[in-house]
């Protein structure tokens, strides 16, 4: 194989990732206008003229290539030279040892250039997955280097998802925030991401190692690199407690340097503490840091969708936790800790029943499909995610997602596996309880339940104020997170519009005759939902249980329903998701209105919900210390001194002493810590009083 043909691997993905869209664009219309083309042309390299400037490349890929532009880099010259040698056909790519642009690289004065549209690049005929899966494990370790090597082995990776995409594997660990790509004849030295440099090597091995390890591979870790065991203790360690004191440290920099300010450096910082807490089995922290990470780096890029306050939510959760662990044993110690992902036994199965399906999309751009399942050997509630991070794999789509993208061998895409009940082989399940995917998983369907099983009866809550129970339980560091539950309802009323707060709202009772409300917002990404919710309770379907999502915002909690359990001609489940669903259409006075209203909004802002007591008690005090965040200037003006007193006293009117005496101390002595202690009270505080309330 030509040395250059490792170059017909770069997507324009991978192209994307290593420098941006807007260069590459530029680079592309270089190519277009037949400013590319070779100057000479060596065995194992060679050089291309790019818009002027010479352009060195070899096997090692565009990250090594060198331009003479004084641009640092890889800048628009390089990457017209990778885009032009991935388009051109191999038999016109030009004569050996040229020494100067042959005339057959100029575009003809009356003709354009032979240039194939450079965003289509030639099929790739390496095989990137059996690369890594061949991989000599030895030479692997050699070029990652004995540093990250030890790193890497000392670092559980997580939950891993993969895919092939023509010449590029690529890798994605959710839990570290990392996308890793493998490309096809590139080699380690070509793998590509955005990670910082400092915590790059390792990061690509755990990345190849966890997917060797999917495939069957177990690691093969030098001897002086080996993991350390489990210890079977809850309690924290010396070295532990240090580095919560260096994790505490990190937050106070940020906050006396400013959220406003914060620099790739930072990013670079979190990513590392993240994956020591996982090295430390502090997978709850990981998480955190990991969000914190992801957060930084949106303000780092002066993402217009990123918020400081998010920033200074998830400090303050960590710094919590962080105090929290230094005391606690036992039980508790454990809980906070959280949990590493578990592998089950090889020969154990699980039995799943579908609960149904929604799509997603973030502030920060990642998109996916979450499907829902009931285990009826654990009693519990699981949940399987395909996702995509800032809008990357633009083939990803919402409808593919459902009818196409398959989840496990033997069980199709989402579409199939709501049509069906399901056994599990050789299941996998990721630090947040998610199910795995691909791998040795493998999957056997089985008919729906009929609606006379007995294992229906534990599925679910019938009773709302067990509900209400479970959610203040899960406020806090040390509960079990509840996003998503099953309610059972004995009776439901019709849908009806809210048009002051514009969003549907659908009430269901309970076993003891409560009512719960579930919204549904009237907004363009919610009206499939909204309108097969309306459909259905227009033909009276029967409402066996409900797929809800449990929204917690600053005003108060929203459940949101996802997807409805019902019956077929046979008796038995029907599993209804209502993204996806396909209701015959029914001219009802509900769809008209909510019809009218998306069309009337569309340059409207929603509105906001009505804030509780709560909020509006604490407002000055959020006002206060996103401030004080922001700008890292945590001496207080006497203006703010006196709107601060005036709150507090309103605080202490009501029986909120704590945090009256929080704030007090903070105006008194401003320092990061009280800063992190006070916001984390006002978020318990704000998050406990925006429960819904169950009527009757």
């Amino acid at each position: 194989m030509p040395w250059f043909d490792i170059y017909r691997a770069y997507d324009d993905d991978t192209l994307t990732a290593l420098a941006n869209a807007g260069l590459l664009r530029r680079a592309a219309k270089d190519v277009d206008a037949g400013k590319v083309g070779w100057i000479e042309q060596e065995e194992a390299h060679g050089v291309v003229d790019a818009d002027g400037q010479r352009v060195q490349l070899d096997t090692r890929g565009p990250q090594q290539a060198r331009c003479d532009c004084p641009a640092p880099g890889l800048c628009k010259h390089i990457l017209a030279a990778v885009l032009w040698l991935r388009a051109s056909p191999a038999a016109t790519v030009g004569p050996a040892n040229d020494t100067a642009r042959p005339e057959s690289a100029m575009p003809a004065a009356d003709s354009p250039a032979p240039t194939p549209e450079p965003s289509r690049p030639q099929v790739v005929t390496n095989d990137p997955l059996n690369e890594v899966l061949t991989l000599p494990v030895p030479a692997l370790f050699r070029a990652a280097g004995a540093a990250a090597v030890r790193r890497a082995a000392a670092t559980p990776a997580g939950r891993l998802e993969w895919r092939q995409q023509g010449g590029v594997l690529i890798m994605e660990l959710p839990d570290l925030g990392q996308s890793c790509r493998w490309i096809a004849g590139a080699g380690f030295s070509g793998m590509v991401s955005d990670v910082p440099a400092a915590e790059r090597k390792a990061v690509h091995l755990m990345a190849l190692v966890a997917l060797r390890e999917v495939h069957g591979l177990a690691p093969e870790w030098p001897a002086d690199a080996q993991p350390p065991a489990a210890e079977d203790t809850a309690a924290l360690t010396a070295r532990e407690q240090t580095f919560l004191t260096q994790v505490e440290s990190t937050l106070a920099e940020l906050l006396t340097g400013g959220l406003s300010h914060v620099s790739e450096l930072t990013a670079a910082r979190l990513l590392a503490l993240n994956m020591s807490a996982r090295g430390e089995g502090l997978p709850r922290l990981a998480a955190l840091l990991r969000n914190l990470g992801g957060t930084v780096d949106l303000l780092v890029r002066r993402d217009h969708r990123a918020d400081e306050r998010d920033a200074l939510a998830a400090m303050a959760r960590i710094h919590a936790l962080c105090n929290a662990l230094r005391t606690a044993d036992g039980a508790l110690a454990g809980a906070l800790r959280g949990r590493l992902r578990r592998q089950f036994a090889p020969s154990q199965t699980l039995e799943l029943l579908p609960l149904g399906a929604h799509w997603w999309q973030t502030r920060g751009g990642a998109r996916g499909l979450t499907l829902a399942f009931w285990d009826p050997q654990e009693t519990r509630l699981l949940q399987a995610t395909l996702a995509r991070p800032d809008g990357s794999d633009q083939s990803f789509t919402r409808q593919g997602a459902w009818t196409s993208q398959a989840v496990w061998p033997g069980a199709g895409a989402a579409q199939r596996i709501c049509e069906a009940a399901w056994r599990i082989e050789q299941p996998r399940l990721a630090d947040d309880g998610r199910l795995a995917l691909g791998g040795a998983t493998r999957a056997q369907s089985e008919p729906l339940w009929h609606l006379d099983d007995p294992r229906l009866q534990d599925v679910g809550f019938y009773d709302w104020a067990e509900l209400g129970e479970r959610l203040r339980a899960a406020v806090g560091l040390a509960g079990e997170p509840l996003d998503t539950v099953l309610l059972r309802p004995v009776d439901t009323r019709p849908p009806r519009l809210d048009e002051v707060r514009q969003q549907v709202e659908w009430t269901v009772e309970d076993t003891s005759g409560r009512w719960l409300t579930l919204v549904v917002p009237i907004s363009p990404e919610y009206q499939r939902r909204a309108d097969n919710l309306d459909r259905l309770c227009a033909r009276r379907a029967g409402v066996l249980g409900v797929l809800v999502r449990v929204e917690r915002g600053a005003a108060e909690t929203a459940f949101i329903p996802l997807a409805i359990l019902s019956r077929d001609a046979k008796n038995r489940l029907q599993v209804i998701s209502l993204d996806f669903a396909e209701e015959s259409e029914r001219p009802t006075s509900l769809a008209n209105r909510i019809l009218r209203m998306l069309e009337s909004r569309r340059e409207q802002a929603p509105p906001a919900a009505a804030p509780t007591l709560a909020a509006r008690l604490l407002a000055p005090v959020y006002e206060l210390l996103e401030t004080q965040a922001a700008t890292g200037r945590l001496a207080t003006t006497a203006s703010q001194i006196e709107r601060a007193e005036r709150a507090c006293e309103s605080i202490d009117s009501v029986g909120l002493s704590t945090v009256a005496a929080a704030l007090l101390s903070h105006l008194r002595n401003p320092d990061a810590h009280g800063m992190l202690r006070l916001y984390r009270l006002c978020e318990l505080l704000t998050e406990l009083d925006g429960l819904p309330g169950i009527g009757r």
